[in-house]
């Protein structure tokens, strides 16, 4: 027979195991609801994503470089890409009625001053650029830097001596020499098949070799060059007998 003490002790850990019970319930709920309105534990909690630019990320910008067909596209107050000795970095081509101008998005707390004037004068390059595509004045690109700095430049714009490229579409073809010296071509190669040698010292014994292969004048004085001839002042050599 359970003693009148037994059946106390039992009554309170009873009241004692259920009280436990509720309060563990209790805490349970209240941690569901924080994680949400649903207590279902499935459900996915929203973390926001930030897009921050970066000026500097090759992906929010083109390059700038020459297409398939070596042309040069440099639209208006557009951001590019562009190679440098620090890699790619975002230069801005702005326009307006009163002037344009290249703007450096680069945005560096402890840039090296070598790092700085390399920056500078590569915007200094694409300023003269975006003028020289405006209105094909060649001069421009020789302002305050020698001929072997354009080559530099134009190389790392996918530009190199064989291939005569064009700006923006426009008809005019160019090509840079080895030496650093930018040529309107076509009006150069039609000067060579169009011109009559004889009225500079040439006559019938006068040997041309033009890009490897030999060539004399016909009876006007002219080189029977092909319609298709690309200029290449480098390439010619001229023979008197």
């Amino acid at each position: 027979m359970v003693s009148s003490i037994q059946r106390l002790l039992n009554n309170y850990f009873d009241k004692s195991n259920v009280q436990q019970q509720n309060f563990r319930n209790t805490v349970s709920q209240s941690v569901e609801r924080t994680d949400g309105v649903h207590s279902n534990k499935n459900v996915e909690i929203y973390n926001p994503k930030t897009n921050k630019v970066k000026y500097n990320d090759k992906s929010i910008s083109p390059r700038l470089q020459v297409d398939r067909n070596y042309n040069l596209t440099i639209e208006e107050n557009k951001v590019y890409s562009v190679d440098t000795d620090y890699g790619l970095i975002n230069y801005q081509f702005n326009s307006d009625s009163n002037s344009s101008y290249v703007q450096t998005l680069h945005y560096d707390n402890q840039i090296s001053d070598e790092k700085r004037v390399h920056l500078e004068k590569n915007r200094q390059f694409l300023t003269h650029l975006q003028t020289f595509a405006e209105t094909g004045r060649i001069n421009i690109m020789y302002t305050a830097r020698e001929a072997s700095e354009v080559l530099e430049g134009f190389n790392r714009l996918g530009i190199n001596t064989e291939e005569p490229f064009t700006i923006n579409n426009k008809p005019t073809r160019y090509r840079i020499d080895p030496s650093g010296v930018i040529h309107e071509v076509d009006l150069e190669s039609r000067g060579m098949i169009e011109k009559d040698w004889r009225k500079f010292g040439h006559d019938e014994n006068t040997i041309f070799i033009i890009q490897g292969k030999e060539y004399k004048m016909d009876e006007n004085g002219q080189l029977p060059l092909p319609e298709d001839y690309v200029h290449k002042h480098e390439q010619v050599q001229i023979i008197n007998k």
